[in-house]
């Protein structure tokens, strides 16, 4: 195998992919990235088991083959040279790279144990998706999933597809954030999918980094494999697909209101730091909130015995009855940073129901905060 190509196209395309491998795997193998190079292209591919990614790369090739090279090694040299030509050659069991001023060798491993990555040829797609939508709706959802895998349903994001409208959902138990994508065209199948939250991330980074290359993404079923492939651009993610019934969620997203509050999210953030220097040292990083409707305040508190307490003050437009409520600040952080807007809606009817953000320019979201006991 010998080929040339540009550094930055390179550098670029081995670290997406080269971001899931893991840096202790089970087998040896998975250290590593595979190359392959045939008709004029570079083909990398990187998996976990769980996650494989796959991009092809232009390249200017002089030989084809097939090898296996350590990931992050690789990753952080071509990385560390200029914006340069980089000739690629493979000597025997060597990976050999080099640029006008710089070189280095890898030893590599065969391909015959490389696990194999599922791929789309003439497939048609489920669904096409815009990436603004796709991105604004794992940036709202992801970060509301269970983080571990003591219940792996939790650990998932909810994908509901039906007609022209997909459904995102995540929670944690204590918390739940939905966003509606609407598509241009119906889908011919409804399907409700649950993926896990680490893909859906990765599928969000790899958009960040060619969203210019794009402008829709392509979701395909590999129904014999259990698995989901999204396609963005020239790089393809395949996802195992999580087995198991995601809670029953639309019972408990809240009808209407008691109180209910329009506030800058920044307001929102400011008492929220001033608090959680007292809060953090709580358990459960508790505050407490009383709104008055009549003079238009939010007012957050916390207290703690060993420490002492504050609080912080800040205006909105509000209607609806006074409430005293208590909620983690970690949890009320979390969701007004994964917010771009800074007009948002708070809503709550009583201190033991859950606490609801909206956005309110988009009335397509909703995210629900469980109460704590005040």
């Amino acid at each position: 195998m010998k080929f040339s190509c540009n550094q930055d196209t390179f550098a670029k395309y081995l670290n997406i992919v080269s971001r899931i491998v893991s840096s202790k795997p089970g087998l040896p193998i998975l250290n590593n990235v595979k190359f392959e190079a045939s008709k004029g292209k570079i083909l990398i591919t990187a998996t976990d088991l769980e996650i494989g990614i796959s991009t092809w790369i232009g390249a200017d090739i002089q030989s084809e083959g097939k090898i296996t090279v350590p990931a992050k090694q690789l990753a952080e040299f071509i990385n560390s040279i200029p914006n340069e030509k980089v000739d690629v050659e493979l000597d025997k069991q060597t990976f050999k790279v080099s640029s006008p001023n710089n070189n280095a060798e890898f030893n590599t491993i065969g391909t015959e144990d490389y696990p194999e990555i599922p791929t789309i040829d003439k497939e048609k797609p489920l669904l096409k998706i815009s990436q603004e939508d796709l991105i604004k709706a794992v940036n709202r959802v992801a970060f509301a999933a269970a983080t571990d895998n003591i219940k792996p349903v939790l650990a998932g994001m909810l994908m509901e597809i039906d007609g022209s409208k997909v459904n995102f959902v995540g929670t944690d138990g204590l918390r739940l954030s939905r966003q509606i994508i609407e598509l241009e065209s119906d889908t011919q199948e409804s399907k409700s999918l649950l993926i896990p939250v680490k893909a859906m991330q990765e599928l969000a980074y790899i958009m960040s980094e060619i969203s210019d290359e794009a402008s829709a993404v392509e979701l395909y079923l590999i129904k014999d494999r259990n698995q989901i492939l999204f396609r963005v651009g020239d790089v393809d993610l395949t996802s195992r697909l999580i087995d198991g019934e995601f809670p029953e969620y639309r019972p408990i997203i809240p009808t209407g209101f008691n109180t209910k509050c329009e506030i800058k999210r920044s307001d929102f953030l400011d008492s929220l730091k001033v608090t959680n220097i007292i809060a953090r040292s709580v358990l459960g990083n508790k505050i407490i909130i009383q709104i008055d409707s009549k003079e238009g305040t939010i007012t957050m508190s916390a207290s703690q015995s060993d420490v002492g307490s504050n609080q912080s003050t800040f205006s909105g437009e509000m209607e609806g009855e006074n409430i005293e409520i208590a909620f983690s600040s970690r949890l009320l952080t979390d969701v007004l940073n994964h917010l771009q807007s800074e007009e948002i809606l708070f809503e709550c009817s009583e201190a033991i129901k859950p606490g609801v953000f909206k956005v309110k320019d988009d009335e397509n979201f909703i995210h629900l905060v469980m109460p704590m006991m005040i």
